[in-house]
């Protein structure tokens, strides 16, 4: 009945006849699972909504720390589109959630705290979590490839933290991925021994991180494994 009188009222201005045609299944409902942010970055393209037929079921993240389920249109590192039911997708910034499951079931996560610059025009992005265990977590934050050739040349930007530390960027240079590797892998003694000839770059760094969560639980089961005093 309230929003019988509202739609009544509304037809004396046609702005907000308009509004309610598209929210008017929502009203007289609770409030959405996840609050739609109030302002947008200067550089967020299409702050709106976005019409897409296409999505699937999906779940984020909030601030909370629960998750809760939504609907999925796309995403790019600046922003996800998200809805509770219909066609009209909203985009949602890294800084209204802490992750998201896309329509591919992977796993995207936010990324923020790296200095100014390092991830490119904005503060916090998206990410695709690429590797996640014994306390280390690997994100590709590339930005979208705008042509064949990006996707040909652009080499991915990734970020890596251990025991949800600090995110630091994986440098691209040999030397400094070395160095880097040594300080986070410090206790796997074989890991060390290999970065310590020099010949491992940054393409197996996917490799590195498996073994040494094959190290880590390894040296768990040892550890629980003996007798106690």
């Amino acid at each position: 009945m309230t929003y019988c009188r509202a739609v009544v009222s509304a037809l004396r201005n046609p702005l907000l006849a308009a509004f309610l045609l598209v929210a008017g299944p929502c009203v007289g409902q609770g409030p959405a699972a996840f609050v739609p942010p109030t302002s947008y970055d200067k550089n967020t393209r299409d702050p709106t909504l976005r019409y897409e037929p296409g999505g699937r079921p999906a779940s984020f993240r909030g601030l909370d720390g629960a998750w809760h389920p939504v609907q999925i249109a796309d995403w790019l590192t600046d922003r996800v589109y998200l809805n509770e039911t219909g066609d009209y997708y909203r985009a949602f910034s890294p800084e209204d959630m802490t992750a998201f499951v896309d329509k591919y079931a992977d796993t995207i996560v936010t990324v923020t705290g790296l200095a100014p610059g390092k991830l490119g025009r904005f503060s916090a992005v998206f990410g695709r979590q690429k590797f996640r265990g014994a306390g280390m977590q690997l994100v590709d934050v590339t930005d979208e490839a705008r042509s064949i050739l990006d996707l040909i040349i652009m080499p991915h930007r990734l970020v890596i933290r251990k025991n949800a530390d600090g995110w630091l960027l994986v440098p691209r240079q040999k030397v400094a991925f070395q160095q880097l590797m040594l300080v986070l892998l410090a206790d796997d003694p074989t890991a060390v021994a290999e970065l310590q000839t020099g010949r491992v770059g940054r393409g197996q760094l996917p490799r590195l991180l498996t073994r040494y969560a094959d190290f880590r639980t390894t040296q768990f089961l040892q550890t629980a494994a003996r007798p106690r005093p």
